[in-house]
C-alpha cells in the first residue's frame, strides 16, 4: 500500500500465511492512546515470527469485539506496519525498536491523511 503523502511503501501483510510450528516472540500488549487521553478503549496484542510476519489481535473493550492482525517488518527500514481484520486501512505503523519501550508513537494511515497516537505498553498480569 502507497500513501501519497510519503510515497513510502508499507509492508502490510505476508506473501504467505506463516507455518503453523514458526516460533513467535510477544512484542507486547499495547493501549492505543490519542492525544493526552489516560483511557483507552483500542488493544493491540502483537507477535512477530523469524521472518517478520507479525499476527495478533485487536480488541475493542468498548464493543467487545476481536479481530485478527496482520501485517510484517521490513527488514531493511525497520518498520513494522499491520491493518486490522480484512480491512485495507487504516494502515498502523511503528519503529520495531519503539515497540520494545514502554510509549511507543504510532502512525496511523487512512485514506485521509496520517494521524500519529501512542502505544502505550499494558504492565503483564502478576504471576499466581
Amino acid at each position: 500500500m502507497v500513501f501519497p503523502a510519503n510515497k513510502m511503501q508499507l509492508p502490510c501483510g505476508a506473501a504467505q500465511p506463516p507455518d503453523a510450528d514458526d516460533k513467535w516472540m510477544p512484542l507486547g500488549v499495547f493501549a492505543l492512546v490519542e492525544g493526552t487521553e489516560i483511557t483507552s478503549d483500542d488493544v493491540f496484542q502483537l507477535a512477530v515470527n523469524p521472518q517478520g510476519i507479525i499476527r495478533g489481535n485487536y480488541h475493542n473493550v468498548k464493543a467487545d469485539v476481536m479481530d485478527p492482525i496482520s501485517g510484517s517488518i521490513d527488514k531493511k527500514t525497520q518498520r513494522a506496519a499491520w491493518t486490522i481484520g480484512k480491512d485495507k486501512t487504516p494502515v498502523y505503523e511503528a519503529g520495531v525498536v519503539n515497540l520494545t519501550k514502554d510509549v511507543a508513537p504510532l502512525l496511523v494511515h487512512t485514506d485521509n491523511g496520517d494521524n500519529q497516537v501512542s502505544l502505550v505498553r499494558l504492565p503483564q498480569p502478576a504471576a499466581q
